[in-house]
């Protein structure tokens, strides 16, 4: 059996030593470092937050910016081409313009050539009948 003598009381007492001691040289330095690193990994975490709401924040500046961008260079291309169609349209309206003054001036040179044909074919006609008349007539026919 267990006997209570003097032995015992000074083992409770090493004890309680010993349990002072690794309280004073280990679980208090151990307890404090630890206490320092969550205070520590709080604040990071607090920064790597700040850090990704910045992120996201900078990120939907630009694609806002991208769109914005987007945007004005579809309008800039409409306007463009909106522009580019007009001048075409103009062109083509010239050039057609360019032909029919071109178109009608031929026709008229034509016409007064075929005026100036018949003109001298008439004459030649008459000449011709002139000179069967005086051939069948044997006389000079004015």
């Amino acid at each position: 059996m267990i006997s209570i003598n003097a032995t015992l009381i000074v083992q409770i007492i090493n004890l309680l030593v010993l349990i002072f001691i690794m309280n004073r040289l280990m679980y208090r330095p151990i307890r404090k470092i630890t206490a320092q690193r969550e205070t520590q990994i709080s604040h990071s975490q607090i920064e790597v937050e700040e850090i990704e709401e910045d992120n996201r924040s900078r990120e939907e500046a630009y694609w806002d910016d991208l769109k914005k961008g987007r945007a004005q260079v579809r309008v800039r291309l409409a306007e463009m081409k909106d522009a580019t169609e007009e001048e075409a349209l103009a062109l083509i309206q010239d050039a057609h313009q360019k032909a029919r003054a071109r178109e009608d001036e031929i026709r008229s040179k034509i016409q007064e050539e075929v005026s100036q044909a018949r003109r001298d074919i008439s004459k030649e006609a008459q000449n011709v009948a002139l000179r069967m008349a005086s051939t069948i007539l044997g006389r000079e026919v004015s």
